[in-house]
């Protein structure tokens, strides 16, 4: 197993370079109100509900500076890459993204259901950008520094084949038709609707049963291929929110960021189903032949 899709090693440190203003210039925006002076333009004759008459970009600045940063650090070629840096890659994306998506609904509920927690109810949406990501830099340095001397890697916990794998597929649909649904009345996402609420975990949830179940077939190969599939899912979503980041303002980039919460999930379970059916009609060829031969 060896590691594709990184950047090169010289972009590592461009990454801190990039981070550390993104996160001072995030921090000016967000409690002190700072933006950059003139930094920005007149994008319509007057405010609306939703949209500022005059966009400051320093937020979104520091979003792209903070992301391509946190990008670079995660996956720049380290001085030697081989089979296990491949593993301990592995293994940290597969935590990053549990971890994740376990605080995010966990926190999501909380503050609109629960309890509100002051800033983070607020900033919610932003914290979650670079939070995978971050996760994965301090789970994949932990595991290549202090246990440098182990040289073992345990391979993630999977959930069997059975019933769960189907089991996600049948959450997700179930989440996904509701959602959708419930979307064509609801472009906004209202905490007060119930309904459109469960159906959004439920399709995360879902989600994540499907994408962490084991293949009928679970060998190196199959690992390979989930490591690649990860960190494709990582950079398109992330594309995603650059993307919306240089297109979207205002009130239209939080919805954004919201609908784009499980675009890594299913940019994952799509590419690892789009893998399966290839490899599946691969060994049915192979199998064809040697009966033919036979």
């Amino acid at each position: 197993m060896k590691s594709k899709f990184l950047f090169p090693t010289w972009c590592n440190i461009v990454g801190y370079l990039m981070v550390i203003p993104g996160f001072v210039l995030g921090y000016l925006f967000i409690f002190h109100n700072y933006e950059i002076p003139g930094f920005g333009f007149q994008m319509r004759e007057k405010s609306n509900l939703f949209q500022n008459a005059f966009e400051n970009f320093t937020n979104e600045l520091a979003v792209f500076l903070v992301i391509v940063g946190l990008l670079f650090i995660a996956f720049s070629k380290g001085k030697k890459e081989d089979e296990l840096t491949a593993r301990l890659r592995l293994n940290s994306l597969y935590w990053s993204v549990m971890i994740y998506y376990i605080i995010y609904n966990f926190g999501f509920l909380l503050v609109n259901y629960i309890k509100e927690i002051p800033f983070v109810g607020e900033h919610i949406l932003e914290l979650n950008i670079f939070s995978p990501l971050l996760i994965f830099i301090i789970r994949y340095y932990y595991l290549k520094y202090a246990k440098a001397d182990s040289f073992v890697v345990g391979k993630p916990k999977f959930l069997p084949n059975v019933p769960f794998r189907s089991v996600g597929v049948i959450l997700t649909l179930i989440g996904l038709t509701v959602f959708v649904f419930e979307a064509k009345d609801n472009i906004i996402f209202s905490s007060n609707d119930l309904l459109f609420v469960i159906s959004y975990f439920v399709m995360i949830t879902g989600l994540l049963v499907w994408s962490f179940s084991k293949n009928k077939i679970e060998d190196e190969m199959v690992m390979q291929q989930r490591l690649e599939s990860l960190q494709l899912a990582v950079y398109f979503n992330y594309g995603v929110l650059l993307l919306g980041t240089l297109l979207f303002y205002s009130a239209f980039y939080l919805f954004l960021m919201l609908y784009a919460q499980f675009s890594l999930l299913v940019y994952f379970v799509l590419r690892m189903e789009y893998v399966r059916f290839r490899n599946n009609k691969q060994l049915n060829t192979f199998e064809e032949g040697m009966n033919y031969e036979k």
